[in-house]
């Protein structure tokens, strides 16, 4: 499938909705997101390119504004409008239903695209800006990378290791790779920004959303900030060891007791026919707190049954007992997970400018009356330019 025009897709739940994207890479997936929706997203970029055109890795190792695989990643079905200036910006917003921006409060106002200034000029305009610590607040104009955001926001002190059996999985916070504070916080604005398309058919106005990656990370820390608001207790890592197979490939094992006492009498059934349990057949471990204190020999116990089968091996004997594991799979063995190729998760689409196709992870989520759809690969530096002013002023 390939197409290069920038027209709505006729049936799709955001047909005809405008989206302006003026964001750096922090931001970019939400404009994906409402891409695949159907919305037409005109990515306003300076004319050297966004930054994330310019962030490596490259196609063929061959850096250039239109071959970044971190650019094609989150800009898929997007069209490309190159401005000059920032009068250019405002023209396209003139027409468009939403603004989605990552200017840090004083920038935006130094610019003349602070909310006030737009909603005076086209009261009906959503503008989301998505900036590290929201539009107000001591920090509104502090900046951050996702690294700190995870870190003020408390989500690292929550992952890594601690002090595990025999001490040996003591490890500091770590970050999990991949921007995750800020494709958190671009989720949580495309989420908004449905939710003020929805509140402007009923009301004809438009609104400002605030969208603070700082407070997006801070929701992630689940159960443990809940925990310590209701409690005063502060969550400490826990062992969450990985096993290493017989073949060398890491499966992800859960503490059973993180489950429930139910999940360790078929971890433990499951331990037993495979000859491996010893000292936890002993009565006594039915007890958590037992456990607890002597989790060496539950862990001992999961050891002797990695040594004994290969990754997918033990992967599929913990899940048939009712255990939540899986292979650590890298992004080779992902590609070829049935599963994901039964579902129909990954996309081709069509680079003619390459004279190839290109796969990319595929929807989110399904629904068939509302599809999340892939039928444009990320745009062509300045492609729609002509195009999109010509469309937008008709209107």
């Amino acid at each position: 499938m390939s197409s290069s025009q920038p027209g709505s897709d006729a049936g799709a739940a955001l047909a005809g909705v405008r989206v302006v994207e003026l964001t750096d890479e922090s931001a970019e997936y939400c404009g994906r997101l409402l891409a695949g929706l159907g919305a037409v997203v005109a990515k306003a970029e300076p004319p050297e390119g966004a930054p994330s055109r310019h962030i490596g890795p490259f196609l063929g190792d061959e850096p250039g504004p239109d071959r970044s695989l971190a650019f094609w990643a989150d800009n898929v079905g997007k069209c490309s409008v190159v401005v000059h200036d920032d009068a250019e910006v405002l023209a396209l917003c003139d027409h468009a239903d939403v603004l989605v921006h990552t200017l840090r409060p004083a920038q935006a106002r130094a610019r003349g695209l602070d909310y006030a200034t737009l909603h005076a000029r086209r009261p009906s305009l959503i503008v989301c800006a998505v900036t590290p610590f929201g539009q107000d607040g001591p920090w509104a104009d502090y900046l951050a990378d996702d690294l700190v955001l995870m870190a003020l926001g408390g989500s690292m002190a929550a992952c890594g290791y601690g002090p595990g059996p025999d001490g040996v999985y003591d490890t500091p916070p770590l970050a999990s790779h991949g921007d995750q504070a800020w494709r958190t916080a671009s989720t949580y604005a495309a989420i908004a920004v449905l939710g003020a398309l929805v509140w402007r058919q009923q009301s004809g106005r438009g609104q400002l959303l605030d969208v603070s990656a700082h407070e997006c990370s801070a929701s992630m820390t689940e159960w443990h900030l809940m925990t310590y608001l209701c409690s005063g207790a502060v969550h400490r890592r826990g062992p969450h060891p990985t096993l290493t197979a017989a073949d060398g490939r890491q499966v992800a094992a859960l503490n059973p007791d993180f489950l429930g006492p139910h999940v360790f009498a078929g971890m433990l059934e499951m331990l037993e026919a495979e000859g491996v349990a010893g000292a936890l057949s002993d009565p006594a471990f039915a007890d958590p707190v037992h456990r607890a204190a002597n989790y060496r020999e539950v862990w001992r116990a999961l050891k002797r049954l990695a040594d004994k089968h290969d990754g997918e091996t033990l992967y599929q004997l913990g899940q048939r007992a009712g255990l939540p594991w899986g292979v650590i799979r890298s992004p080779d063995e992902v590609y070829g997970d049935r599963h994901l190729h039964a579902r129909g998760h990954f996309v081709e689409l069509e680079h003619p400018e390459l004279d190839r196709s290109v796969t990319y992870p595929g929807a989110p989520f399904l629904a068939k009356g509302s599809p999340w759809v892939m039928h444009r690969r990320p745009p062509l530096l300045g492609e729609h330019s002509d195009e999109i002013r010509t469309r937008w002023s008709d209107r």
